[in-house]
């Protein structure tokens, strides 16, 4: 882009991000023509938004090209790329600044977004990068480039099925090593030549396992890919187990994952000092070796994985508050920790939603304290929350199915539990609202049970308008609103003043009373203290402090003492 084309982003105050790469043809680029080189250069500016590293977003560059952010294992540590367009061409992220100014961001990456581009030409997003079929995040095989399914199938009975038809053979202790690689497409990398493989036993995988719940690193398929092809080695004549036994010294080898292994002899057979346990030799010439750790897995890499897939962890299994809805459980009790959430953890409390909210595989939009406290629903009493209209307007803030911030496109309508639609505004800037209300933590993860996004506002408020203006309204005998509403204490009048009285009206029997204030309804009325009352028996204090509260009794009226 000219100088002139960057100053008009800074002027209009439009936020960009800025690709830098590391390796550019020089020669190349001084042989272009003026409108090929803006082109390069637009290659590298995304216009309109601040990228952000994060898995499965994707943005238009000045070209309106895609431009797909993908986390991915480089040399057995996890990292981003870029993908350019449709999966043609990758480059690695070796540095990110999110703000360099308020509407600038810079991304520098290894190599250029234009290698290869002569296999660009379509500007449609691959659904692989958007992650279309993908939509609640279940684990994709990686792909095979300009491979066929023939192709495939071929090389998969030629190398892959030996090595299948082997560990179906085996009674145990290969079994987990078995379930990955059926469920890759490891097999489709494989040709003709000749293979060790390193094959981990049962017991090397459960070492990673989760006792009771947790984070289980092969939970992430593309993880489980990558140890996968580092424990295959390509070479020309396969090592076996006597040559180990026999030789002295090491042998370095280079996976198919591009990680070293050595083999040595002593002081018993072992690659990178894990042990060798048994080996076979297959009828087509592979090399098996079976081995009792997983190799270049670590509690580090581990640990790291977990951070940026908290979505994956396996929640502990809840007996409260709700034992068969353990999303809504593990939701209530995360809210519960954080004084933002004080009136949507009583709401939830309150209204009896379990039964529409079982099981797992849920999006919950959470308002905050303040949302609620603009419409007054924070003076709502309990009743009113657990009532049709409470349980309705809760339920519209849950969508049935796992949504991630990729999931909430630009104009896309959701149907809420609750029955009524939400429509998502995404804008340039990647700031997201449903309906009206703007989310203000986006991805909060309830373990592998649904995700939390929080809001700072109330969906369809209106529903609750009624009850709320019912309560304000609430009035004295001289038509003013008493101080005191709110603060749990009111007088109860049981006597009638003394009508002949020119001044003050002679007060009957009165008694003060600490009660929540919004908690008489239509179903629940006060017996009078009069019919309490026990004439000065020992049991007359008891009733005062402990009041008979039964359905239906006696009407009573009550009046607000006046003020001193």
């Amino acid at each position: 882009m000219s100088g002139e084309g960057f100053m008009d982003l800074q002027l209009q105050n439009i936020p960009f991000t800025l690709i830098i790469p590391n390796r550019i043809d020089r020669v190349a680029l001084d042989s272009l023509d003026e409108p090929r080189a803006r082109e390069f250069l637009l290659e590298h500016v995304i216009p309109g938004a601040l990228v952000e590293l994060k898995d499965g977003h994707v943005y238009a560059n000045a070209n309106q090209h895609p431009v797909g952010v993908n986390l991915t294992c480089i040399n057995m540590l996890l990292g981003y790329v870029l993908r350019y367009a449709q999966d043609t061409q990758e480059v690695r992220v070796v540095g990110h600044r999110h703000n360099v100014t308020d509407s600038l961001a810079v991304v520098f990456v290894e190599g250029n977004l234009t290698e290869n581009k002569a296999a660009v030409n379509t500007n449609k997003l691959n659904k692989r990068n958007i992650q279309e079929n993908n939509r609640y995040n279940e684990p994709q095989r990686l792909e095979m480039k300009n491979a066929t399914k023939e192709l495939a199938a071929i090389k998969e009975n030629r190398i892959g099925q030996h090595l299948m038809n082997f560990l179906a053979s085996m009674k145990s202790g290969t079994k987990v090593f078995q379930h990955f690689l059926s469920s890759s497409n490891l097999s489709q990398l494989l040709d003709d030549s000749s293979y060790m493989v390193l094959i981990p036993s049962d017991t090397a995988f459960q070492r990673w396992h989760p006792i009771d719940w947790g984070f289980y690193p092969f939970s992430v398929q593309e993880f489980t890919e990558s140890v996968l092809r580092n424990h295959f080695v390509r070479v020309r004549q396969p090592p076996r187990m006597a040559d180990l036994r026999s030789g002295a010294g090491e042998q370095k080898f280079k996976t198919l994952g591009g990680e070293m292994v050595v083999l040595k002899s002593k002081p018993i057979p072992n690659v990178n000092n894990v042990s060798i346990m048994y080996d076979y030799t297959l009828s087509n010439g592979v090399e098996v070796f079976v081995i009792s750790e997983v190799l270049f897995v670590s509690e580090a890499v581990v640990s790291r994985l977990h951070q940026m897939h908290k979505d994956k962890e396996t929640p502990p299994l809840l007996a409260f508050p709700w034992f068969g809805a353990q999303f809504l459980s593990h939701s209530f009790l995360a809210l519960e920790r954080d004084n933002r959430f004080t009136q949507i953890t009583r709401f939830l409390n309150t209204a009896e939603i379990a039964q529409f909210i079982s099981g797992s595989n849920y999006t919950f939009f959470v308002p905050t304290d303040e949302a609620f406290e603009r419409y007054s629903f924070d003076i709502l009493p309990d009743n009113v929350l657990a009532s049709e209209k409470g349980v309705k307007l809760l339920l519209n803030h849950f969508i049935k199915g796992r949504l991630y911030d990729r999931d909430l496109k630009d104009g896309e309508v959701l149907d809420t539990i609750g029955g009524m639609p939400v429509k998502i505004h995404r804008t340039f800037d990647q700031n997201v609202t449903v309906n009206s209300a703007r989310i203000v933590e986006s991805e909060v993860f309830v373990y592998n049970l649904g995700t939390m996004f929080y809001v700072d506002d109330v969906l369809y408020p209106e529903l609750l308008k009624d009850e709320v203006t019912a309560i304000t309204e609430i009035k004295t005998p001289d038509k003013t609103v008493p101080e005191d509403v709110g603060s749990d204490i009111y007088t109860t009048d049981v006597g009638q003043p003394d009508q002949t009285s020119s001044t003050t009206p002679t007060p009957a029997a009165t008694s003060t009373t600490h009660r929540t204030f919004f908690t008489t309804s239509a179903d629940v009325e006060f017996v009078p203290l009069e019919i309490t009352e026990q004439n000065g028996s020992d049991d007359d204090f008891l009733l005062q402090d402990d009041e008979i509260i039964t359905p239906k009794a006696l009407p009573v009226k009550y009046y607000f003492a006046p003020k001193k």
